[in-house]
């Protein structure tokens, strides 16, 4: 039992002092003052010392690294998340091996339970016999604990609309990854920047148009559908338009699209390609412009780390991905919010409360009956980035993660 003394509390509703009692990893109590709370002889009494405590970061788009999953994969990639203020994680399942049965996701549960961060698998919902594409049995993935129906748009239709009766009977989220394969097959963004290093470009329709697509299959499906990393401003408008008619979608952005453009990769610098790929700048200025108006819903680090002999090749073979979740609170602080002047509550919204929402998690928000799950930040403090292939490499970040507190234990971060 320990009472949480003198921080300052954030959450999506409000940033103010607070002393927070946990008992059995359950909030029981909130006040602004330790004598107004009783019973603390009996309780551990954590001094926060006026730092930033919110509810830890929930992150729906995370692979390990190399996208191979194994006891020491997941391992890494929980002492990272930690690092970065994230108490949750979503794998998607395009891994090797794929999370599609049963035996999987028992694996992922089974290394969970030794994890400082909580990792959940999600679900494929497809599977390829010989040579036609078949839907895995997802109730049988969805009763092991398996969470949110993840499905890439260029699928055939009728699957789709399949996969959503599953959603809808479940009550589970899907979670589309929109895409045309086919306009997709380049590197870079189009634009007079890729043409400049003469490298293949993806289409900038080539979300844009699954994206139109998947709104209009699933606007009377009564489904939750999360669209997973969107790289453009053209596919956040399309889905408020949408959101207007009833469609309830949430859309999904990556921290490196909000801070970073394609001239990164200037010079064939491969620790810039993503995918969806980076923008220009006028149309990273864009996103950020919608951030501000209130166009994304959830924000994500992007995470899936590469063996750096992957990524150090010329820029046409290098893998596509990035390794960020260790810093995602300071990149989000120190390189969006603060910037643009937007509030913690917000920050706390898009990283914590939304993606518990979507994921139906009883954690996101400091509320007495929640799950105590939190991150406590020095705002004075700086994180620093040594990763050489980090696109984000000798940057000092504003903030640290100094604690962490999840499952009835304190973590201190160095």
């Amino acid at each position: 039992m320990m009472i949480f003394a003198n921080a300052m509390g954030c959450d999506y509703t409000r940033y103010a002092p607070m002393c927070i009692k946990v008992e059995d990893g359950f909030i029981t109590q909130i006040t602004d003052d330790l004598r107004a709370m009783g019973d603390v002889e009996l309780h551990e009494v954590i001094d926060v010392d006026s730092k930033l405590l919110m509810p830890s970061f929930i992150d729906c788009n995370v692979y390990p690294k190399g996208r191979v999953l194994s006891r020491k994969t997941l391992a890494s990639l929980s002492q990272k998340a930690l690092r970065g203020g994230y108490g949750t994680l979503l794998l998607l399942p395009d891994t090797t091996p794929v999370i599609d049965s049963e035996a999987i996701v028992e694996l992922v549960k089974s290394v969970d339970t030794d994890l400082s961060v909580h990792i959940l698998p999600s679900i494929k919902p497809v599977f390829w016999d010989k040579d036609m594409l078949k839907l895995t049995d997802i109730g049988k993935l969805y009763d092991n604990k398996a969470r949110g129906i993840y499905f890439q748009s260029d699928i055939e239709g009728n699957l789709i609309l399949r996969i959503a009766q599953y959603a809808k009977m479940l009550k589970t989220p899907l979670i589309c990854f929109a895409q045309n394969t086919s306009l997709a097959q380049g590197v870079i963004n189009q634009g007079a920047f890729a043409t400049k290093l003469g490298l293949p470009t993806m289409h900038h329709k080539a979300q844009s148009i699954e994206v139109a697509k998947i709104c209009e299959m699933l606007l009377a499906q009564d489904v939750d559908v999360l669209f997973s990393a969107i790289g453009s401003p053209r596919c956040l408008e399309i889905i408020h338009a949408y959101k207007k008619q009833g469609l309830r979608a949430y859309t999904e952005v990556s921290l490196h699209h909000l801070i970073l453009n394609e001239t990164i990769c200037d010079d064939y610098n491969t620790a810039g390609k993503l995918n969806p790929p980076l923008l220009s700048e006028s149309m990273r200025q864009e996103l950020a412009n919608l951030l501000c108006e209130g166009y994304i819903d959830v924000l994500t680090s992007l995470q899936c780390a590469n063996f750096n002999s992957q990524k150090d090749q010329v820029f046409e073979l290098a893998s596509f991905g990035i390794d960020s979740v260790a810093y995602g609170f300071a990149l989000a602080y120190d390189k969006i919010f603060k910037p643009y002047n937007l509030s913690l509550s917000m920050l706390s919204k898009l990283c914590s409360y939304n993606p518990a929402q979507i994921l139906g998690l009883d954690s996101g928000s400091l509320e007495v009956g929640k799950r105590a799950d939190f991150l406590i930040v020095d705002l004075h403090q700086h994180t620093h980035i040594s990763d050489n292939f980090s696109p984000y490499y000798g940057v000092d970040l504003e903030s640290k993660v100094v604690m962490m507190y999840r499952d009835s234990q304190l973590y201190e971060i160095s």
